[in-house]
């Protein structure tokens, strides 16, 4: 059931058979639009072996029909790059608008990519997704197929090390500050998507004047609305830093993610949503990194394989990925016929959309095998744009807070995480004491456009915001023992009836083991468990996950969003616990403090 501007609508047979219809006009005016699931989706046959699920898509409906299609809204993309003439991109891209970090002889300070080293494709697959041009009888078609795009190109591939593989300039403090807020390029930029991120398997150590030092110039920006910042909350569910051997076996045992989103600071601050990604089936993309940071879902796909043209052995290899645009010819990207993008190696087809002997299209300008949160986040960002065009006066709280709340339900089945003992390490999907249902695998759930954009149109704005600041209690010592036995210790937070979110903050003395020799990370013995004053339990650092080891847990922040309209006034009492330790041994450790701060009105 679908709800656009107040009327219902159910897929039924005539539906579908309406949709099918809608579809093949759409076609007439994207070629490749067929192909794209995840703007429309029943059921049809797609660059993949198997079919998508009905109804998983991004809900777009009759939105474009009626015009909702980001007009007026500017969308900054912090990538590796945006082709500006890229044929299916430049209508859409600000002439001179975009910050190149990484000027060369032949490129200059607004012309992003791709560089000499023709590799960086993964940006102009982002831009695609979020605003390819649409109806003008090529390729693909955007989520917000009129907004305005501005690329700003950090993270360039600088060259190749001697094994052959990219070398990437780091996305530097300044890079992102200026892309955020600092540059006379992102002023007026009302969407920022970030499809990157940076962590290691074990917390990040931040202080709370960075944290102030990064949230309070977001929050000034759009004249004090506040950007909308869009992030990929990473691909390690499987892996450490795109390393399978990095993770350990009981980790991906038990199943929680060998990562976690909070590892990545950035994923917790309070302008940020951080993105999960969906496949075509509608459950978790088997890469999406869980966590509590998460606050919604978009459509990553898998991988686009077809066995006609692919000899991959992993079934997950042909299910459908994300169609949008690649760098421009067959030189070059993810798609191409000399090798001009090293993952891809020349001549090698992986589906029916590859190469210039491709029967779909020749020129190679699009790709059918872009995955990941880095390909959810756009879908959102597209998404968020549609919705300012529908209400430009929002805030980002309240953009956030429409996007949660409008959000699907999808996999209402997913199984809890366990202990060998039975322990819940993470629940599936839980609902709090304000009927908000939140899952660590997919935050509040799937964007659904047209319900936002409906939302959105007589939104009552909120309340202003509440801030308590960073409560902590009094420096104590409560020995950490087992999950039926977890230190805990309390904070009262007052001034807050409905909360939008909440960080945390902990200090143990707690030495967590090294791993073993030829083991780059162990099982952490650990679970961090807040509750609220109502009784809601939300899971921040889950038992199992992957860690570095040889040193003592601390975290310095982690976001926990599953409390979203709960009353937060009462005492918030923070649980750590060593799970694998036997009933009655001795603790290896305590509790040392806690912190803790609500954002609400």
């Amino acid at each position: 059931m679908r709800q656009l501007f107040g009327k219902t609508t159910f897929l039924s047979v005539a539906t579908l058979a309406a949709l099918s219809t809608g579809a093949a006009q759409a076609q007439q005016g994207d070629p490749l639009y067929r192909y794209q699931w995840h703007l429309m989706n029943y059921g049809q046959a797609v660059l993949g072996d198997t079919r998508p699920k009905v109804g998983i898509d991004l809900g777009i409906d009759d939105l474009h029909d009626y015009n909702i299609r980001g007009k007026g809204v500017v969308v900054g993309v912090l990538d590796d790059g945006l082709q500006i003439d890229h044929p299916d991109l430049a209508a859409n891209v600000i002439p001179n608008g975009s910050k190149n970090f990484f000027v060369t002889a032949t490129r200059g300070e607004h012309d992003t990519g791709p560089n000499e080293n023709g590799v960086d494709a993964h940006g102009n697959a982002v831009s695609g997704i979020i605003g390819a041009v649409g109806w003008n009888g090529i390729g693909v078609r955007g989520v917000a197929p009129a907004v305005k795009l501005r690329g700003f190109n950090f993270l360039v591939t600088t060259g190749f090390n001697a094994a052959g593989q990219p070398v990437n300039a780091q996305a530097t403090t300044g890079n992102i500050r200026y892309a955020w807020w600092e540059g006379a390029e992102s002023k007026d930029v009302q969407v920022s998507n970030n499809s990157w991120g940076g962590m290691s398997a074990w917390p990040a150590a931040i202080s709370e004047n960075d944290i102030a030092a990064w949230e309070r110039p977001m929050s000034a920006t759009r004249n004090g609305l506040g950007t909308v910042y869009v992030k990929a909350a990473g691909n390690d569910f499987n892996t450490v830093n795109k390393n399978s051997a990095n993770c350990n076996a009981e980790t991906k045992q038990r199943n929680v993610g060998c990562m976690q989103a909070f590892l990545d600071s950035r994923n917790s601050f309070f302008n940020v949503m951080t993105i999960a990604s969906v496949g075509a089936d509608g459950e978790r993309a088997n890469y999406s990194t869980p966590g509590a940071a998460l606050w919604v879902s978009g459509l990553g796909g898998e991988y686009g394989h077809q066995a006609l043209y692919s000899n991959a052995v992993n079934p997950l290899n042909f299910d459908p990925a994300i169609v949008t645009t690649d760098l421009a010819g067959c030189a070059l990207g993810y798609n191409n016929d000399t090798n001009g993008d090293r993952n891809s190696p020349a001549n090698t087809r992986r589906n029916a959309l590859d190469s210039s002997a491709s029967a779909i299209d020749r020129t190679c300008n699009y790709t059918g095998r872009m995955n990941g949160t880095s390909a959810a986040s756009p879908t959102v960002s597209g998404v968020a744009a549609l919705v300012l065009q529908a209400n430009p006066k929002l805030t980002f709280r309240e953009v956030k807070y429409i996007l949660a709340t409008t959000a699907r339900r999808v996999h209402p089945e997913q199984p809890a995480a366990t202990a060998p003992d039975g322990t819940v390490l993470v629940p599936g999907w839980s609902v709090n004491a304000a009927g908000r249902a939140f899952s660590n695998w997919y935050g509040f759930g799937l964007v659904d456009a047209t319900a936002a954009v409906t939302r959105a149109g007589n939104f009552k704005p909120l309340a202003p915001l509440v801030d308590t600041g960073w409560q902590r209690i009094a420096a104590q010592t409560v020995a950490i023992g087992n999950a039926a036995a977890p230190a805990r210790l309390s904070v009262a937070i007052a001034g807050i009836r409905n909360v939008e979110s909440v960080q945390i903050g902990l200090e143990t003395d707690y030495a967590v083991a090294r791993p073993a020799v030829g083991q780059a990370t162990l099982p952490l013995p650990l679970s961090v468990t807040l509750v609220s004053p109502q009784g809601t339990r939300a899971v921040v650092v889950p038992a199992y996950m992957a860690a570095l080891g040889n040193r003592v847990f601390k975290v310095d922040l982690a976001a926990a969003n599953a409390f979203l309209d709960e009353n937060a006034n009462g005492n918030w009492t923070l649980e750590v616990a060593d799970v694998p330790r036997a009933a009655g041994a001795a603790s290896a450790g305590n509790l040392t403090s806690f912190k803790i701060r609500v954002l609400g009105r």
